[in-house]
C-alpha cells in the first residue's frame, strides 16, 4: 500500500507495550497487581502514543500496525481497564489527537488464523482462542466507529486479497477528497 501511496512505509513498534501488558496479564493471575502497576502502564501508554503523534507530524507516510486507538483498546481490557478515569481521559485525549492527523484508518476482518487454537498469558493450550481475539478487535472496530467514523473503512472479510482491497482503499482516500499524506 505504501508503494502505491508513494508513501514511506511506517512500522510502528508496540513490542515494549505488549511485554508490559503480558507481565500484567501474569501478575493478575497470581493477584499480586497493585495501583502502582496500573499508574505505570498507563503511564507507559501515553508516552507510546506520545512517541508517536511527534513520530507522525514528523514524518508524513503509509502507518501500519498500532497507533493509539489499538492502545486505548487493549486498556479497555480486563484487568487494563482499572488503569483509572484520569489516566484513560489522557489517552482518549492523546488518540484524538493522533486521529485528527490520519487520513484513514483501514480495518480488516479477523482472519482465519485469528481462530484457531493458541496460548493464553499463563502458556497453556487454549481449546478456541475466538474470545479475546474477537473482544479486541470489537474494541477496537467500536472506537474507530465512534472517534473516526469518516475516517473508518472496513474491509470485506469474503476476498481478502490485495488486488480487492488496495482499490477500496484508494477510491475511500480519493471519495473523502483527502491528500494521503497518513493512512
Amino acid at each position: 500500500m505504501s508503494e502505491r501511496l508513494a508513501l514511506p512505509f511506517i512500522k510502528e513498534d508496540i513490542g515494549e507495550l505488549l511485554d508490559a501488558q503480558a507481565e500484567l496479564s501474569r501478575l493478575a493471575g497470581r493477584g499480586k497487581l497493585r495501583r502502582s502497576h496500573f499508574s505505570n502502564h498507563a503511564a507507559l501508554c501515553q508516552e507510546h502514543i506520545e512517541r508517536q503523534n511527534t513520530r507522525f507530524a514528523q514524518q508524513p507516510g503509509f502507518i501500519c500496525d498500532r497507533f493509539a486507538v489499538d492502545v486505548l483498546a487493549r486498556v479497555l481490557r480486563p484487568p487494563f481497564d482499572r488503569v483509572g478515569e484520569e489516566w484513560f481521559k489522557t489517552l482518549l485525549d492523546l488518540t484524538k489527537q493522533q486521529l485528527e492527523s490520519l487520513d484513514l484508518i483501514v480495518v480488516t476482518p479477523l482472519s482465519d488464523w485469528s481462530f484457531q487454537p493458541s496460548k493464553n498469558d499463563m502458556g497453556r493450550e487454549r481449546i478456541v482462542a475466538v474470545l479475546p481475539k474477537t473482544r479486541i478487535h470489537s474494541l477496537y472496530s467500536g472506537l474507530c466507529v465512534t472517534l473516526g467514523p469518516e475516517r473508518t473503512l472496513f474491509l470485506p472479510a469474503g476476498d481478502t486479497r490485495h488486488e480487492i482491497w488496495i482499490p477500496l482503499i484508494l477510491k475511500a482516500l480519493g471519495a473523502a477528497s483527502l491528500n494521503p499524506c497518513q493512512t
